[in-house]
């Protein structure tokens, strides 16, 4: 049976850590976003979804922002 064997310079235990950080400074970056960051700053290469599950892990989900009616000049006066 062939088992799953990691590259030498994959470290994974640093991801999760460095994943909570960039995702905690910047609230808006989607897993997209950090996947490209990660690889940029570790050369690693992770995907969309294993970074959308990591994230998952330690906590962080996605939210979307509610979408409110916009107020008129009548609801303004009022």
């Amino acid at each position: 049976m062939l088992q799953h064997r990691s590259p030498p310079s994959y470290n994974a235990e640093r991801e999760p850590v460095y994943l909570a950080v960039t995702a905690k400074r910047n609230r808006r970056s989607t897993a997209s976003d950090l996947s490209r960051q990660l690889s940029a700053a570790a050369g690693t290469t992770a995907l969309r979804q294993t970074v959308y599950r990591r994230l998952g892990h330690i906590g962080l989900y996605a939210r979307r922002p509610v979408r409110c009616v916009l107020l008129t000049a009548t609801h303004c006066r009022l």
